[in-house]
């Protein structure tokens, strides 16, 4: 399997915007006496959507889902603060959606107890998975053909594991194979991992390479020879 290969631009962006709901919430007694209407903005970061080139809905986060989880947080809720309100907004959307790595939610109120004139108050957050401890599982690659490969196969093993949001559930034992492309240098080190992360596919690939600097790796020469190499396989849905 090759390694993963991810966009220059982050992330695809869906939205829903003025989603309009009644629900009590208020810090002063007369808001807790009946509901008031709050309007919301959404809009969803998620990893590439395969929606895009099959057309199947299945393979999408749909509007019409996020709008009923946004409904039933909203108008089931009792909170005093509107970023309580969107933090729980955030919160059920992260944990619904594997794919949604971040969420922009917007709450207003238009008749928030204000004395003059305005349109509307209310808040605006950005919360991704880290924020809850949302794991989402990734297969890397691990080789090397130059010096101490062991050595330098363990010290990243222990890198990757070390990292606060990395957590390392099953690694492969360590197996040898000979070069492709480039047959003129040494035997390949290697091993494979399951890993479990809060890191989006771009943190996680930032990472690595960081790893991979460390080991003096080099990229002269395509298929040639490695301090180290780290291929990140799969991130979640998405796959070479």
């Amino acid at each position: 399997m090759t390694a993963l290969i991810l966009a220059e631009t982050p992330f695809d962006r869906i939205f829903l915007k003025g989603l309009c709901f009644s629900t009590v919430i208020g810090v002063f007694a007369q808001e807790k006496l009946q509901p008031q209407p709050v309007e919301l903005d959404v809009v969803l970061q998620t990893l590439p959507l395969l929606a895009c080139k099959t057309d199947n809905l299945d393979q999408t986060i749909s509007y019409a889902d996020v709008f009923e989880q946004v409904r039933e947080v909203v108008e089931t809720s009792r909170f005093e603060l509107v970023e309580r309100l969107a933090g729980h907004v955030a919160e059920k959307l992260l944990r619904t959606h594997a794919s949604l790595m971040t969420v922009e939610i917007e709450v207003r109120k238009p008749k928030a107890p204000i004395e003059g004139i305005f349109q509307s108050a209310g808040i605006a957050i950005t919360r991704c998975r880290a924020d809850y401890d949302l794991f989402s599982t990734a297969y890397l690659s691990l080789g090397a053909n130059l010096g101490d490969r062991l050595e330098t196969l363990q010290a990243a093993v222990q890198l990757l594991g070390g990292h606060p949001q990395v957590r390392l559930p099953r690694i492969s034992s360590v197996y040898e194979t000979t070069p492709v492309g480039l047959l003129d240098q040494p035997d390949f080190l290697n091993l494979a991992m399951r890993i479990e992360t809060t890191l989006d596919p771009f943190q996680l690939l930032k990472l690595c390479q960081q790893i991979e600097a460390r080991f003096q790796r080099e990229r002269r020469v395509h298929w040639g020879p490695r301090t180290l190499d780290i291929d990140l396989l799969t991130y979640g849905q998405l796959a070479t």
